[in-house]
């Protein structure tokens, strides 16, 4: 069994590492699936399958990591065997696909219960061992996000945090009309989320106006506000608070 999600940071380009999302939590998939919290062990092992889970059908592995997780997601920080064919064709297939590659990851020893959210029958995750990660072209993943890579000119990173945004602005507007026709609205939690990144945009054009006014240079101080900027703006699922409510 696999599950599918994009999301993935290349941390060093020369060293071959990335840091991947491969599970989110409390939000149920298109399986019908909800991973709870703790589901997934913090700190074991993992194996970077070949392309498309072919590792499991006899090709080698093209690296290994570790297993990260927090409240709300789980990531895998990986490093890809350079030294190997393999491992140096998948890395840079998965750098150069950036945002449009996906991470899928098997799911073993399943300990799981029936439940209700919403009124929605779902499978409650208890317990999963993940034996291995694998970059594959699609996946029918739920929360789907980008993260950008570290190392880009700040140009590029600007780019992709502007399409991130637009991204879920028209998911929003998609998910408010739909809410509208069944007479609800946002959730408060939801709600709160839009405000919080309205304030980070009202931060970046601050920045600039300032800027602007004093004619000066951008300093290396303005350079890390607009990181911290970038970084809130996609610290989150982009889609995580609306799938849960009824898109």
């Amino acid at each position: 069994m696999h599950k599918t999600i994009t999301g993935f940071t290349v941390k060093s380009a020369d060293k071959g590492e990335v840091e991947a999302v491969f599970s989110t939590f409390n939000v149920i998939d298109k399986d019908g699936d909800v991973t709870l919290p703790g589901a997934i062990k913090d700190g074991a092992e993992v194996v970077v399958s070949a392309y498309g889970h072919q590792s499991h059908y006899g090709a080698l592995p093209v690296g290994k990591g570790v297993i990260r997780t927090t409240e709300t997601e789980a990531k895998a920080e990986l490093k890809f065997f350079l030294n190997t064919t393999a491992g140096r064709e998948t890395f840079e297939v998965v750098k150069e696909l950036g945002p449009l590659g996906e991470w899928s990851y098997s799911l073993h020893d399943v300990i799981s219960k029936a439940g209700e959210i919403n009124g929605q029958r779902v499978n409650f995750l208890e317990s999963i061992f993940v034996k291995e990660v694998s970059p594959v072209l699609i996946g029918a993943g739920v929360n789907t996000r980008t993260l950008v890579a570290k190392g880009l000119k700040f140009s590029e990173e600007g780019d992709a945090v502007v399409a991130a945004v637009k991204a879920y602005l028209g998911r929003a507007q998609e998910v408010m009309v739909l809410r509208s026709e069944k007479g609800r609205s946002l959730s408060d939690e939801s709600i709160e989320f839009l405000k919080e990144l309205d304030q980070s945009l009202t931060q970046l054009r601050a920045l600039f106006d300032t800027k602007a006014d004093e004619a000066a240079e951008v300093t290396p101080e303005d350079i890390k506000a607009l990181e911290a900027i970038a970084a809130d703006v996609r610290r989150r699922d982009l889609f995580s608070n609306l799938t849960q409510i009824g898109a």
